[in-house]
C-alpha cells in the first residue's frame, strides 16, 4: 500500500483477537510513521463466547425467570428451575401428584375429583 499526500500512514492488522476485557498492543512499522496502538474486542450486549455467538439476555416473565453468568450461561432467579427457568419451585410438602404450583412457594391442590383449589392453610391430617 502506498500512502497518498493526504494520508501519512496506512496500516492493516491480520490476526485473530477474541473478545476480552484486555488490551492488545499492536506496533505498525511504515514508510513515514511507526505506529503503536491498542485494540480490543468486545461482544454486543447480551452476546458471549470468543466468536459473541451465544445469545443470553436476563428476563423474568412468562418466557422465563432467570439472569446471565459471565460466560452467557443463565442462572435461575430464586424459587425457579428448569432449562429456561420456567418451571415454579412448590412450596415445602407439596405432593408431587396431588399438588402443583404457578408461582414460587405457592401448592395447589386438586382433590380427589381434581377439582381445583388454592391453599390457604394446611388441614391437619390432609394430603398436601
Amino acid at each position: 500500500m502506498k500512502p497518498t499526500n493526504n494520508i501519512i500512514e496506512e496500516a492493516t492488522y491480520s490476526g485473530i483477537i477474541d473478545p476480552s476485557a484486555e488490551w492488545h498492543t499492536l506496533n505498525h512499522r511504515g514508510q513515514r510513521a511507526s505506529l503503536t496502538y491498542r485494540v480490543r474486542v468486545k461482544c454486543d450486549t447480551h452476546y458471549y463466547n470468543s466468536t459473541c455467538t451465544k445469545f443470553c439476555r436476563p428476563r423474568d416473565d412468562k418466557f422465563g425467570h432467570f439472569i446471565c453468568d459471565a460466560n452467557g450461561d443463565k442462572e435461575c432467579i430464586g424459587g425457579w428451575k428448569g432449562p429456561t427457568c420456567e418451571v415454579a419451585v412448590c412450596k415445602p410438602g407439596c405432593h408431587p401428584i396431588h399438588g402443583k404450583c404457578d408461582n414460587p412457594e405457592e401448592c395447589i391442590r386438586y382433590n380427589r375429583l381434581y377439582f381445583r383449589f388454592s391453599e390457604l392453610h394446611q388441614i391437619p391430617g390432609q394430603i398436601v
